[in-house]
């Protein structure tokens, strides 16, 4: 710890901040991968679930629109 600022020194908290982006990376990297699979082994789900999320955020969004007029 830095005696002056009661801090870690910056390489060290540096090198933590690699490793925790390093692994969110990974870990979004597979669920990317399984979003892929599974849009693989159930396209019409994917698609219908798509669909539905589209269809979600337009409602949610034309409902902010209208509540600013």
């Amino acid at each position: 710890m830095d005696e002056n600022t009661g801090s870690v020194p910056s390489a060290i908290s540096g090198a933590r901040g690699r490793e925790v982006a390093e692994q969110v990376r990974q870990r979004a990297l597979q669920a990317s991968e399984q979003a892929a699979a599974y849009a693989r082994d159930e396209p019409m789900k994917s698609l219908l679930i798509a669909a539905a999320a589209g269809a979600l955020l337009m409602g949610l969004l034309s409902l902010m629109v209208r509540s600013d007029h």
